[in-house]
Order: C-alpha cells, then structure tokens, then sequence
C-alpha cells in the first residue's frame, strides 16, 4: 500500500516538475526542450501503476 502511494507521489512530483521547466522553456524561446518536458510529463501521468485487482463473478440470471 506505502509502495503504491510513494510510486503516486514521486510520478506526479515528476511531472509538475517537468510541466514547470517545460513551461519556463517554452516562455524563453526554446521550444525542443520545452516540448521534450511536456511529453516527459505526458510518460509520467500516462504510465499504469500497478494494483491489486479483484475479480467478482455475479451469478447469470435465470429465465
């Protein structure tokens, strides 16, 4: 439970931190850098975390 927790903060911690330097680029004219950051910060908030799944199998109903 911590470990997904702390993979969800470090993940979004990452992307405003690439979302804030992307931006600062971006306002300064270079625009590589900026767009390489706001798709680093796309990777970061688009990559699945893992989780515990749970499969319930509801019964058919009958006629």
């Amino acid at each position: 439970m911590w470990t997904l927790l702390l993979l969800s903060v470090a993940a979004l911690v990452a992307a405003i931190y690439c979302i804030t330097k992307a931006v600062i680029d971006l306002r300064a004219g270079r625009y590589v850098s900026g767009s390489i950051g706001l798709r680093s910060a796309v990777v970061f908030l688009m990559t699945p975390i893992q989780t515990h799944a749970v499969k319930v199998d509801l019964p058919v109903a009958g006629s």
